[in-house]
């Protein structure tokens, strides 16, 4: 058994885990405030390439958020 074999049941917390990180020392080299603004375009990056590529269904999250 190789080693991509054996961690493949754990890829999302591994990802989670890296991303937490590079969060981490983000804040620690930058501070709050330009963390912030990176993560907050990055996500913005994310979903406009989602909306591009057709994959955004921006119904579903408007039904998501307002909800009762």
């Amino acid at each position: 058994m190789d080693t991509k074999t054996q961690l493949k049941p754990y890829r999302f917390r591994l990802v989670g885990a890296l991303i937490g990180l590079i969060i981490a020392v983000l804040f620690l080299t930058l501070g709050f405030g330009p963390t912030l603004l990176i993560v907050t375009l990055t996500l913005i990056g994310f979903l406009i390439g989602k909306w591009c590529d057709g994959a955004l269904r921006v119904e579903e999250w408007i039904t998501f958020f307002t909800r009762d």
